[in-house]
């Protein structure tokens, strides 16, 4: 069973992966520096890092608190933000690498972004397994590539390190435990990839492929391919702490792993 969900896993993963450095890639030739070069400084970085984990932790508690008190059933709200940012990230995306290109036209894109938000509504609504997994993956490849955009390789770095070390608290301190009670519910299932019995979070997969694409910018080709085997070697040791364990943090592992590969790059280089 171990290596069945771990090789699934890994190409799930790899998809996600593939997708972040395909887009950096193109945009590499338009984009040579940061969206926001004010994350170039530390503290700045620091304090976005810091800032980004308030509003994930605020997020938490808010999911935890209107799943014990039913004011309005969590699926629905779940449902129509996955839409939405569905919707914005195909408009962001498309928005960064067409612009000033033969290929960009605006009224296009605003059409199509409001077909994404109606097609991944009913797919979400219908529970879809495929197409609801694809949109995921492309979901977390992007979120990363935007994220990887918009800040420096310091900022980058920094916010990897966090949240690796948010999500040990997460799981076996914060909200997120709690939250663990309703894991095979229909609930948060959204949020959520399955594999046979193994459910890893769709910030997991955005965090894997942004410890590539971070890896990519500071070393290239070879660094990105060095991150994506220590991803899966993680991976694979998380997945077989699991098995003494009924939750353990995703991210720390594999992530860990993957930035201190490539700060000893940006050392040596």
């Amino acid at each position: 069973m171990l290596k069945s969900v771990f090789i699934k896993l890994s190409l799930i993963i790899l998809a996600s992966e593939i997708i972040t450095l395909t887009l950096l890639s193109f945009s590499r030739k338009v984009y040579s520096e940061p969206l926001v070069p004010a994350t170039s400084d530390i503290y700045v970085a620091t304090g976005n890092t810091l800032y980004l984990i308030t509003i994930s932790l605020a997020a938490s508690f808010l999911f935890l608190w209107i799943l014990r008190k039913k004011v309005i059933k969590l699926e629905y709200i779940i449902l129509f933000l996955k839409s939405a940012l569905c919707c914005a990230l195909f408009w962001i995306v498309s928005s960064l690498l067409l612009e000033g290109t033969v290929y960009f036209r605006e009224d296009l894109i605003n059409l199509l972004t409001i077909s994404t938000f109606a097609i991944t509504l009913l797919i979400f609504w219908k529970k879809f397994f495929l197409p609801n997994l694809i949109i995921s993956i492309l979901m977390s490849g992007s979120s990363a590539f935007l994220i990887k955009l918009m800040f420096s390789d310091l900022a980058v770095g920094l916010l990897l390190v966090g949240f690796a070390l948010f999500d040990l608290y997460e799981v076996f301190r914060g909200p997120l435990k709690h939250l663990a009670q309703s894991m095979h519910s229909n609930e948060i299932s959204l949020l959520l990839v399955k594999i046979d019995e193994i459910e890893v979070g769709i910030g997991d997969l955005l965090f894997y492929s942004l410890s590539t694409g971070l890896a990519f910018s500071v070393g290239g080709e070879i660094l990105a391919a060095t991150s994506i085997i220590l991803i899966k070697l993680g991976v694979l040791a998380t997945l077989l702490l699991l098995e003494r364990r009924k939750m353990l943090p995703g991210l720390p592992l594999p992530v860990l792993l993957s930035v201190f590969a490539t700060f000893l790059v940006s050392l040596l280089s």
